[in-house]
């Protein structure tokens, strides 16, 4: 696979979109996992809506500083989108697939703030709020976190085809670049189950509906990064096709 490296913009745009993911993780962990309650949740799904109401209470500030930082981790989605989107874009010699990526990643950036926007609502007045309000915000927030698989699962589908359907050496990412994506979009889909169960593995609380959606989406940011990061210190991966 052959290098570019005449494009200093190009080098200083593509780390700024791999350092957007590395920091999009770092705020999640103060936002989501230290401060918000979101992962390991707080909440469980199977619990009254009055005890929703008396554990957000309990930990009002924390989650509230903890939504802050959750806003900034996902609007950070916007720029390790769009870094992936223009590494495809330069192997292509008709953008086709660089927009659908891009399209997916608005659509993926604004479904994660929203989960922002209602952990947010949530701490406003949970005292003044019906307690089923609570509830329901909780519920949304983790239904638009984990049911949104056609979202986040087709975005990955979407870096992944580009790469398979590439004449060898003209690749816009490695090839193992795009089974990763495969098995992430796979690895999403349980997140599908929280519809069907309020309780157990496949609730919104679950191992398997939540955490392993959740852990194989920032592993995916992660290993995504890096390779912007190396194709930032090499000006691209490919030589290829289209430059514009």
């Amino acid at each position: 696979m052959s290098y570019t490296s005449n494009d200093p913009l190009f080098r200083k745009s593509m780390a700024f979109c791999a350092w957007s993911g590395f920091a999009a993780i770092i705020f999640f962990i103060i936002g989501g996992v230290w401060l918000g309650g979101m992962l390991p949740p707080l909440l469980h799904a199977d619990e009254p809506a009055a005890e929703f109401v008396r554990k957000v209470t309990e930990h009002l500030f924390e989650i509230r500083i903890g939504s802050v930082f959750l806003m900034i981790s996902f609007a950070l989605f916007g720029p390790f989108g769009a870094g992936m989107a223009a590494l495809t874009r330069r192997a292509e010699q008709s953008p086709v697939f660089s927009y659908v990526q891009l399209i997916f990643t608005a659509c993926g950036t604004m479904i994660a703030l929203l989960v922002a926007f209602t952990w947010a609502l949530m701490v406003f007045r949970p005292g003044e709020y019906d307690p089923t309000i609570v509830q329901f915000l909780v519920d949304f927030a983790y239904f638009l976190a984990v049911f949104s698989v056609p979202c986040f699962g087709g975005w990955c589908v979407m870096i992944a085809l580009p790469i398979l359907f590439a004449e060898e050496g003209k690749e816009p990412m490695p090839r193992w670049v795009a089974y990763v994506n495969l098995w992430a979009a796979v690895l999403f889909a349980p997140g599908q189950l929280v519809l069907f169960f309020k309780s157990g593995i496949f609730s919104w609380h679950g191992i398997v509906a939540l955490w392993l959606p959740f852990v194989a989406f920032f592993l995916w940011i992660l290993i995504m990064s890096i390779v912007m990061l190396q194709a930032s210190k090499a000006g691209g991966y490919s030589a290829q096709g289209s430059q514009a």
